[in-house]
């Protein structure tokens, strides 16, 4: 009998994980796709797919036929990834200071380059800045980034301030700007701005930055101006606007971060004039057994405004990606914002926005239609890649374009850190049998030596 209970009991073992490998995947969601003629095709993922998966690199999505069929297909970026832009360090004249201007005209020195007192102007205090030369070519500029002594620089709205090129110190143009440097306070925050935009890239071999009082005391603060180039790529980026979820602190609210949203930037959602929010933001990987890693986070303090001022409306750039992206991208972060301001914050106003990059789908329409989309799984996928590589424009043009439908539930999602807990439950089953068996087997054997004793 013993026997029995034990080859029992280690065929259960080996059935058990033998059924589940042979078990098709476990999808809890599916989308239609619209139909084409052709066989090669192609669809933008929308938000509400990617936010739903539960794998990196969109491993749980496939596109199957009306069989159930899976058919060739891959998930790439729409465009290139963007490219951090070329920086320049660049030298800078106070005009103020007869010096450095001297210095400046003995660098450019020529037959017809204009003396010191040329350069003055009545009324308006200035800072030349000169250009870099790159492989014999000068700089070509989008931006210049002025870095500033807080200290010395409490409160500037430069509302005078022109900026004008020129490449030989005597004939200047006007530069059209989208955006000018500040910095000021608002309800005891500091906000502040260091770049100035320009409307189109410029190319010069010098820039001249003027004003009246107002843009004087950067002349003293100023410590380093960067020029920055032209965006060498266009990322698209997508914008998504997403309610948090309450705490149990007033103060507090989070989001879990699936792992195939190839988000790149995040910012408040502002819906008007005046908006000013301030506080913490704490990032870490979400450990589906066991919860949150507390030894694996990345905290960063932010400022994100909306404020009116005499320069116009004033925005604050979007927030670029936690620290801990760069080695972690590939998990379920949880967000955590902790605000300081406005307080109390209503959960109504706690809504960000975050830019990711769109991904498109490529596949090869084999079998009958309709075709459809399964996502949300746990399961190892198997997948069929596509015989050529789909990412070149050529094929983005041979491709027919469809749409995906509205999503639905194929079977309602637990919990992410729910879903593994079965195991340890498991675990601790096969332990309670063992030791229950272990103890039928003393038992026994006790009996047997009562017997032998006797």
């Amino acid at each position: 009998m013993l026997n029995k209970l034990l080859a029992l009991f280690t065929l259960g073992l080996w059935f058990s994980p033998m059924v589940s490998q042979g078990a098709e995947p476990e999808f809890h969601y599916q989308a239609p796709l619209s139909e084409a003629t052709s066989e090669y095709r192609r669809a933008e993922l929308p938000w509400e797919v990617l936010a739903h998966l539960l794998q990196a690199e969109q491993a749980d999505l496939q596109v199957v036929n009306a069989a159930g069929q899976a058919v060739p297909a891959r998930v790439s970026p729409i465009s290139d990834l963007e490219l951090n832009p070329e920086e320049r360090s660049l030298s800078f004249f106070r005009g103020d200071d007869p010096t450095q201007v001297g210095l400046l005209l003995t660098l450019g020195a020529s037959p017809s380059a204009p003396k010191l007192e040329q350069l003055a102007l009545a009324d308006r205090h200035y800072l030349i800045v000169q250009n870099a030369v790159f492989d014999g070519k000068l700089f070509t500029l989008q931006s210049l980034n002025l870095a500033w002594d807080n200290q010395h620089l409490a409160q500037w709205l430069p509302k005078s301030l022109i900026l004008e090129t020129s490449d030989d110190l005597q004939t200047w143009q006007r530069v059209t700007t989208q955006s000018l440097p500040y910095i000021l306070k608002e309800k005891e925050v500091l906000v502040e701005n260091h770049r100035i935009e320009f409307a189109q890239p410029v190319q010069a071999k010098f820039l001249r930055l003027s004003g009246q009082a107002d843009f004087s005391p950067i002349l003293t603060s100023l410590q380093g101006v960067t020029g920055i180039a032209p965006q060498q790529t266009a990322q698209r980026i997508a914008w998504q606007t997403i309610p948090l979820l309450t705490t149990d602190q007033p103060q507090q609210f989070h989001y879990l971060m699936p792992a195939s949203v190839p988000v790149k930037q995040w910012r408040m959602h502002l819906a008007q004039s005046g908006d000013l929010y301030v506080g913490e933001l704490v990032t870490r990987p979400l450990d589906e057994r066991y919860g949150k890693q507390r030894n694996q986070e990345s905290r960063v303090s932010f400022v994100d405004y909306r404020l009116n001022s005499d320069l116009g409306e004033l925005r604050a750039p979007a927030q670029s990606l936690p620290n801990i992206y760069s080695w972690d991208a590939n998990q379920v972060m949880d967000w955590h914002w902790t605000f300081t301001q406005p307080q109390p914050l209503t959960a109504d106003k706690a809504v960000v926005e975050f830019g990711w990059q769109p991904l498109e789908l490529h596949f090869i329409a084999q079998g009958q239609g309709p075709f459809r989309l399964v996502y949300g799984s746990r399961d190892p996928i198997s997948h069929l890649d596509l015989p050529f590589p789909d990412e070149t424009m050529a094929g983005r043009w041979l491709a027919t374009t469809v749409q995906v439908g509205a999503e639905q539930v194929l079977k309602p999602l637990d919990h992410p850190a729910a879903y593994k807990q079965w195991l340890p439950y498991l675990l601790g089953g096969v332990l309670l049998v063992a030791v229950l068996l272990l103890l039928g087997m003393a038992r026994h054997l006790w009996r047997d030596l009562d017997k032998t004793g006797s």
